[in-house]
């Protein structure tokens, strides 16, 4: 929706260029003239910010997964730019957006109006003509236009009798100083064990895997710990930077297969 109608109904220029290189992301801010707003992902957010981005904007909105205070802030700091950003699915489109810096609150769009029906999250109102369930573990607050948004429900891992979200973990180990990308993953026969274990795969040169698990100890449970952790130079990210289940198990069954 961002791109096609927001450029149809305000006038606006959009640029048609693939911008993945953080310098051509600085490139383009600077050839197109204020006020401006960048659409990107967290990821590449963070590639961008942590590769020196110069470039001063007005606007940035993040989407297609959550972001973290502390990166929305690194992002308003070095950009002087306010920061936006989108929930939604493919199912109900844009549902809500939240300023990250100011509150981990989201507020629903005009319209909209969110409901826990049988422990799962309903929307509807608005553009979205009937009662929609969203993937989601949220927590609706109020009269339903303001939630907590906890993760993906099918993030969500039970490991010896304790829960917790595969988002929650990644953002964890990404938060460590020193990594640049990370995942954790869930192989198939753990699922179907309670002693399974989780694996973590973590972007990260300069460190050892040593070093990562004792920053790692520190910030997670201990029953969530990844056995094994595997350094790598790249996790296999789309070019939108969602990272596929399926090349994800990939990457484990190539990591284990090394004797990882």
């Amino acid at each position: 929706e961002s791109t096609v109608m927001l450029p149809l109904s305000s006038g606006a220029i959009l640029t048609g260029e693939r911008l993945y290189f953080p310098a051509d992301i600085d490139a383009a801010i600077r050839r197109t003239g204020a006020p401006r707003t960048l659409f990107i992902t967290p990821f590449h957010l963070r590639a961008w910010l942590e590769s020196g981005a110069s470039a001063r904007i007005e606007t940035i909105v993040s989407a297609t997964a959550p972001l973290s205070m502390a990166l929305a802030r690194m992002a308003e700091a070095c950009t002087g730019a306010t920061l936006h950003e989108i929930y939604g699915c493919t199912e109900a489109g844009q549902v809500a957006t939240r300023r990250t810096t100011q509150s981990s609150v989201w507020h629903a769009y005009e319209g909209l109006r969110l409901w826990s029906e049988g422990g799962e999250a309903m929307v509807a109102g608005g553009h979205v003509e009937q009662p929609t369930k969203l993937m989601d573990v949220i927590e609706v607050q109020g009269d339903g236009t303001r939630f907590l948004l906890h993760g993906r429900t099918a993030d969500l891992v039970n490991v010896a009798g304790k829960r917790n979200s595969i988002g929650y973990l990644n953002h964890q180990l990404c938060a460590i100083p020193g990594v640049q990308d990370g995942a954790f993953y869930l192989p198939p026969d753990a699922e179907r064990s309670e002693t399974g274990r989780l694996m973590a795969f973590a972007v990260a040169p300069g460190l050892t895997v040593s070093q990562v698990t004792a920053l790692l100890r520190s910030r997670i449970d201990g029953g969530f710990m990844p056995r094994p952790l595997v350094l790598v130079e790249r996790l296999p990210r789309q070019s939108t930077g969602k990272l596929p289940h399926e090349a994800l198990r990939a990457l484990a069954a190539e990591a284990l297969k090394a004797g990882a």
